[in-house]
C-alpha cells in the first residue's frame, strides 16, 4: 500500500484560481502566482495537479545553504527546456551568459563579470522565457523559493518586476512561516499582477477524499482521528495512515521515523546518508559514500522511493519532502554525523565530478566533520567559482563563511595566499556587487577601524559605493577622501578618479567631472592599463558636452567607436539627453534607438537600457506624441523596474497629467519625496511637473508650497536644464517665492535655445516685460507644440492688455487648435475661458474630430461623462478630455453652452 493519495484532494477553489491566472497570461496579461502553505501543506501536490496537462518548466529550491549551486532551480529549468531548443532560441552571443547556469551549451567561456555580467544573465534567461514561449504557453514553477540562495531571490524578483511579454505564468511555491523570507514574498505580492494563494487545512471532507484515496476506504473514526491528529495538514494525515494502531506520537517527527524504521536496515543507512548529503544526492556518489556495489545500492533504495520517502531526481535521489529529511538527519548521533561528512567529503576530493558543487560541498562536509583548515580553503575556492558565477550573494556567504573559520585555523592565511584584511575587502566588495550594503557598510567600516590611510582610498570608493545604493549623498564626502588619500599615481588614484568623476555628473558637477576624469584617462593610459578608460572617456565626454550646452563632438566619436555594449549604451544615452537639453528631438530619439538596440543585443536592455526609456518618453512628450508617450509609460511601469527609475517614470506620467488633465494620479510615494534634496536630475523635473499638475487641478496654495520647497535645493543651478523649466513653473505658481525665482534667474546662464525660451517666460512672468513674440518663435523653431501653444495663449493675453483683439483672436484661435489636436484639456479651457471673457467666444476653436462629433451629440442629449464613456466604450476620464476639447473649440464655458451651440451649428 502507498502512501500518497491517487485522489487529489480538495483546493478547489485554489486550483480555479491558478487556472484563471493562466488564462490571464494566456490572453498577454502579466500574471504570477505564489502559492504559500507550511510544511507538508500541499503546495507540490497542487502545482502537480494545475500543470498535469500544460506546458511546464521546474525547478526547486533545496536547503543546501552554502553547498548548492547558485541560481540551482534555473539550472534545473534550461535542463528541462533542452539545449537543442535553447540553442536554437539563443543568438550564439547570449550563449557564454546562460552557460553559467548549463555549462555544456557552449564550449565558449563564460564572459568576465565587467559590472554588468549578473544583469546579462538575468535578461538572458528572460529573453529565453519568452521566445520558448512562443511555441506555446509556458507554465515556470520554481519550488521551495523560501530556501532559495540570494541569487536565484535575485533573479526571481527580476522576473516579477519585469514580467515575460509572451504567454508565461511563474508559479513560486514557499512557506509563509520562514521569517528570513517573509518580507521578500511580502514584496512580492504587492506587485500588481501577482496573485498569492494562501493554502487553509484540509477540512474533514476533503481529509475524508484524502483518506479514502490513501486506504481505498475510510472508517469515519480513522477519519475524525487523522483530522484531529493531523490538523488538515496532508503530508501529517499521510503519516499518521501509514501507522495504524500507533501510539500518539509525541511529535511528527515520530511519525516520520515511524515509518523510517520499518524499512530494511540497509535503507536506513541509505536514507541517513541522504540527509547528511543535504536534500539529494546523485547515484554515484551515494555508492561511493556507502560503500554498497550495484545491485545492493538500487535494491536498499527501492523501499524508501516506493514508500514516498524518497524521489528520483535526475541521476540521484532526493527527499520527496524536507521534514523527512530534517527528521532523519537529527535522528543521528553527533558522531553518526560527522562520520558520514567525512566520507562525503573524501569521496568528493576523489571524484569532484561526483558533485555538481564540488568546492562548496567540501567547505560544508569538512565543517561537519570538524577540519576546519579543509573547510576554511574549499569556502575560499567556492567563493572564487561564485564569483565567476556572478553569484556575487553566494560569494559573500562563503567568504562570511572564510572568516567565520579564520581564527580557528592556525596560519589561515598561509591556506589561501591572503591575509584576513584582504578577505574583508574580496567580502565587502562581494556585497557591492550584490547590491546589499547592510552587509557590506559594517566590514568596509571595520577595515577602515584596523587599517590606516595606506588602504583606507580604496575602502572609501567601496563604502561610497553602498552609500550611493541607499541613495546617501555621503558618497561624495567619501570619494573626494578616496582622491586627496590616493596621492600616488597608481591603480588606486585610477579608481578614485573614476568613480569620484562619474558620480559628479550624476550631481551635475560637470567642470569638476571633467577635469578629474582627464586626469583619470592620462594616468590610466600612463600606467598601461585601460579597464577604466572608455568609462573615463565617456564620462569626460558627457561632462564636456554639459547637458547640450558644450561641445557633443567627443561623445559622437565615441558613439562610432568599438566600445564595450555597456559603455556604448551609457555613451548614447548622454548623447540623447544632449539633443533632447538643445532641443534636437529627432536626433534623441535617433540616439535613444540605437542606444536600445545596442542594450537588447548586449542582453542589458532592463539594466543600461533603462535611462534610455526615459529619455524616449521625454522626447515623444516634447513632441506632442502623447499617445505613444501614454503607451510606453504604462509598458514600463507594468514591469515594476527599481525605485529610481520608476520616479523618473513618474515624473512624466505627471506631466503628462497635468498637460491633458486626466489619467492616473501620480504616486503618493513620489509625492512624498523630499524637494530640497537629492539629485537635480530627478528632484527638479519632478517639482516641476507637480507644480503644473497642481496649477492645472487649480491648487495654486499646493503648487506654490511645491516651489517654495524646491527652490530650496542646494543644486537648484548646477544644471540649467532642469532649473530653467523649473523657474517657469515656479513663476506660474506666483506667490512668495517670485521674488526668488527672479533672483535664480538673473544669475543662471542660458545656452541652449530651449533654456532661452524659459528665460525669456521667466523674464515676462517676473519682471512684467512681455517677450512673447520671441517665445512664441522659440518654440515654434524648436517644434515643441505644447509650450508654443502655452506662449500662444500668453502672447494673446499680452496682446489684449494691449488692445489689439484682433491678434488676440488669431493667437486663441491658433492656440486652441494645438491644444484640441494633443488633447491638452487644461489649457484648451483656459483659452476658452479668457477668450469668452474678452468678447471673442467662438473665435478660438478649431473643427472637430470625428469622435468629438460623436461625443457632441451625446452631450445635446445631457448624457454624464460616465454616461458618454459606456456609450462609446471610451474610459470616463478620456470623455472628459473630449468634453474639454468641444469646450475649447465652441468658444463655450459649460456643457450647457456647449449643447445649445451644437444645436445653433447643426453638429447635434
Amino acid at each position: 500500500m502507498g502512501t500518497v493519495s491517487p485522489l487529489f484532494a480538495g483546493r478547489t477553489a485554489e486550483l480555479r484560481a491558478l487556472r484563471a491566472a493562466y488564462a490571464r497570461a494566456c490572453a498577454g496579461e502579466a500574471a504570477a502566482v505564489l502559492v504559500g502553505a507550511e510544511a507538508g501543506g500541499g503546495k507540490t501536490r497542487l502545482v502537480a495537479e494545475f500543470t498535469r496537462d500544460l506546458r511546464t518548466l521546474t525547478g526547486a529550491c533545496l536547503d543546501l545553504g552554502v553547498a548548492g549551486l547558485p541560481y540551482a532551480p534555473f539550472s534545473a529549468v534550461l535542463r528541462s527546456a533542452g539545449r537543442d531548443a535553447i540553442v536554437s532560441l539563443t543568438p550564439a552571443a547570449a550563449l557564454p551568459d546562460l552557460a553559467r547556469l548549463m555549462p555544456d551549451l557552449t564550449a565558449a567561456t563564460p564572459p568576465p563579470d565587467d559590472g554588468a555580467g549578473r544583469l546579462r544573465l538575468f535578461e538572458r534567461v528572460l529573453t529565453l522565457i519568452e521566445r520558448l514561449a512562443e511555441a506555446g504557453p509556458v507554465t515556470l514553477v520554481i519550488e521551495d523559493a523560501h530556501w532559495a540562495d540570494g541569487s536565484t531571490r535575485d533573479l526571481l524578483t527580476f522576473l516579477f518586476r519585469n514580467p515575460p511579454r509572451a504567454a508565461v505564468l511563474p508559479v513560486v511555491t514557499f512557506r509563509p512561516e520562514e521569517p528570513g523570507t517573509r518580507p521578500w514574498f511580502a514584496e512580492l505580492a504587492r506587485l500588481p499582477h501577482v496573485a498569492r494563494l494562501d493554502l487553509p487545512p484540509l477540512t474533514p471532507d476533503e481529509v475524508a477524499d484524502q483518506v479514502c484515496g490513501i486506504l481505498g476506504g475510510a472508517d469515519p473514526e480513522a477519519v475524525r482521528d487523522a483530522h484531529a491528529r493531523g490538523g488538515g495538514n496532508p503530508l501529517f494525515v499521510e503519516a499518521i495512515v501509514a501507522s495504524p494502531g500507533t501510539a500518539v506520537p509525541g511529535s511528527l517527527r515520530d511519525l516520520l521515523l515511524a515509518r523510517v524504521h520499518r524499512l530494511p536496515r540497509a535503507t536506513g543507512e541509505v536514507l541517513r546518508a541522504v540527509g547528511a548529503a543535504g536534500a539529494g544526492a546523485g547515484h554515484g556518489l551515494l555508492a561511493a559514500v556507502t560503500d554498497l556495489p550495484e545491485p545492493e545500492l538500487s535494491e536498499a533504495l527501492r523501499p524508501a522511493v516506493d514508500h514516498g520517502l524518497l524521489v528520483v531526481d535526475g541521476d540521484g535521489y532526493a527527499f520527496r519532502h524536507a521534514l523527512i529529511r530534517e527528521a532523519v538527519h537529527e535522528d543521528m548521533l553527533p558522531g553518526e554525523r560527522s562520520a558520514l561528512h567525512r566520507r562525503f567529503a573524501e569521496a568528493i576530493e576523489r571524484s569532484p565530478e561526483l558533485s555538481d558543487a564540488p568546492a562548496s560541498a567540501l567547505a560544508v562536509h569538512w565543517q561537519g566533520c570538524g577540519d576546519h583548515a579543509r573547510a576554511l580553503a574549499a569556502a575560499w575556492r567556492a567563493a572564487g567559482e561564485r564569483k565567476a558565477a556572478t553569484a556575487h550573494a553566494e560569494q559573500l556567504d562563503l567568504l562570511e563563511r572564510v572568516l567565520d573559520l579564520w581564527d580557528r585555523v592556525p596560519g589561515a592565511a598561509s591556506r589561501i595566499g591572503l591575509g584576513r584584511q584582504e578577505v574583508m575587502a574580496e567580502a565587502a566588495r562581494a556585497a557591492g556587487s550584490a547590491g546589499d550594503p547592510g552587509r557590506g557598510l559594517p566590514l568596509v567600516q571595520r577595515m577602515l577601524d584596523e587599517t590606516g590611510d595606506e588602504h583606507a582610498a580604496e575602502l572609501l570608493t567601496l563604502r561610497a559605493l553602498m552609500l550611493g545604493y541607499q541613495g546617501d549623498d555621503a558618497e561624495l564626502d567619501d570619494l573626494r577622501r578616496a582622491e586627496r588619500l590616493a596621492a600616488e599615481p597608481g591603480p588606486v588614484r585610477v579608481l578614485a578618479l573614476g568613480r569620484l568623476s562619474g558620480r559628479l555628473l550624476v550631481y551635475g558637477e560637470t567642470r569638476e567631472a571633467e577635469r578629474l576624469g582627464r586626469e583619470g584617462i592620462e594616468l590610466d593610459r600612463r600606467l598601461g592599463r585601460s579597464s577604466m578608460t572608455q568609462d573615463l572617456e565617456v564620462t569626460v565626454a558627457a561632462a564636456a558636452a554639459w547637458d547640450g550646452d558644450g561641445d557633443i563632438t567627443s561623445l559622437e566619436r565615441l558613439r562610432r567607436r568599438g566600445l564595450p555594449a555597456r559603455v556604448r549604451v551609457r555613451a548614447l544615452n548622454f548623447l540623447a539627453h544632449c539633443h533632447l537639453n538643445a532641443g534636437r528631438l529627432a536626433d534623441a530619439l535617433a540616439s535613444v534607438a540605437e542606444g536600445v538596440a545596442a542594450a537588447e543585443e548586449a542582453g542589458l536592455a532592463h539594466s543600461a537600457g533603462l535611462p534610455l526609456a526615459v529619455n524616449e518618453v521625454e522626447a515623444l512628450y516634447r513632441l506632442g506624441r502623447w499617445d505613444e508617450a501614454a503607451g510606453m509609460l504604462r509598458r514600463r511601469l507594468a514591469r515594476h523596474h527599481g525605485p529610481a527609475f520608476r520616479v523618473q517614470m513618474m515624473i512624466w506620467r505627471t506631466a503628462l497629467l497635468a498637460a491633458r488633465g486626466a489619467g492616473p494620479e501620480p504616486d503618493p510615494q513620489v509625492l512624498a519625496l523630499p524637494l530640497d534634496a537629492g539629485f537635480p536630475q530627478t528632484t527638479l523635473p519632478l517639482a516641476q511637473m507637480v507644480i503644473e499638475w497642481r496649477l492645472a487641478e487649480d491648487d495654486r496654495p499646493a503648487a506654490r508650497a511645491t516651489a517654495d520647497a524646491v527652490l530650496r535645493h542646494p543644486r537648484l543651478t548646477v544644471q540649467p536644464c532642469y532649473a530653467w523649466p523649473l523657474l517657469e513653473a515656479a513663476a506660474r505658481a506666483g506667490g512668495p517665492s517670485l521674488p526668488r525665482v527672479a533672483e535664480v534667474a538673473a544669475r543662471l546662464p542660458a545656452a541652449t535655445p530651449v533654456e532661452a525660451a524659459h528665460q525669456a517666460a521667466v523674464a515676462a512672468l517676473t519682471e512684467g516685460t512681455a517677450p512673447w513674440d520671441w517665445v512664441v518663435d522659440a518654440w515654434e523653431r524648436l517644434k515643441q507644440p505644447y509650450p508654443l501653444a502655452g506662449a500662444l495663449f500668453d502672447a494673446a493675453c499680452a496682446d489684449l492688455a494691449a488692445g489689439d483683439r484682433t491678434a488676440a483672436a488669431a493667437r486663441f484661435h491658433r492656440a486652441a487648435g494645438i491644444a484640441a489636436d494633443l488633447g491638452a484639456a487644461p489649457l484648451a479651457r483656459r483659452i476658452s475661458e479668457r477668450a469668452r471673457r474678452a468678447g471673442l467666444a467662438g473665435q478660438s476653436g478649431g473643427p472637430l474630430t470625428a469622435r468629438e462629433s460623436e461625443v457632441v451629440r451625446l452631450l445635446a442629449r445631457g448624457r454624464s461623462n460616465r454616461e458618454i464613456a459606456e456609450e462609446l466604450v471610451i474610459s470616463p476620464k478620456t470623455a472628459s478630455v473630449h468634453v474639454s476639447n468641444i469646450l475649447a473649440k465652441l468658444g463655450v464655458a459649460s456643457r450647457g453652452e456647449a449643447a445649445a451651440a451644437a444645436r445653433d451649428r447643426g453638429l447635434a
